[in-house]
């Protein structure tokens, strides 16, 4: 059920993953949220941080990151925090780049995930 709501929602954003959302199923026989969003959305986004481009874009995605955040669902959280945070923070310079667009929890998870509060990458 908590998959279902992580993909409807996105894909009513996001209707450009839509074929490639099919292509995911076809594959795994199965919709598996911590594969889709770590291969296509993270990788998607991490990619319009470098090139510096589609900032209303970007805005749009950390938005729907922020709704992950916020949501009540484990699941959907654990996708945004271990999946998706997770892989922007393997890149320091992308770190910085999405810090700015993070939401109030978005930012929050991330500081746990990266163990900002010791200054440790934000200083």
């Amino acid at each position: 059920m908590e998959k279902d709501i992580l993909i409807s929602q996105f894909l009513k954003l996001f209707p450009e993953f839509n074929d490639r959302y099919i292509e995911h199923v076809e594959f795994n026989q199965e919709f598996l949220g911590h594969v889709f969003f770590g291969d296509e959305v993270s990788t998607h986004v991490e990619r319009l941080l470098q090139e510096q481009s589609d900032f209303e874009q970007i805005e749009k995605f950390f938005r729907f990151f922020e709704w992950m955040a916020l949501h009540s669902d484990l699941y959907i959280v654990q996708v945004l925090s271990t999946t998706i945070l997770y892989n922007l923070g393997g890149d320091i310079d992308v770190l910085h780049k999405v810090y700015q667009y993070m939401g109030h929890r978005t930012k929050k998870l991330s500081v746990e995930i990266e163990d900002l509060h010791t200054g440790k990458y934000f200083s």
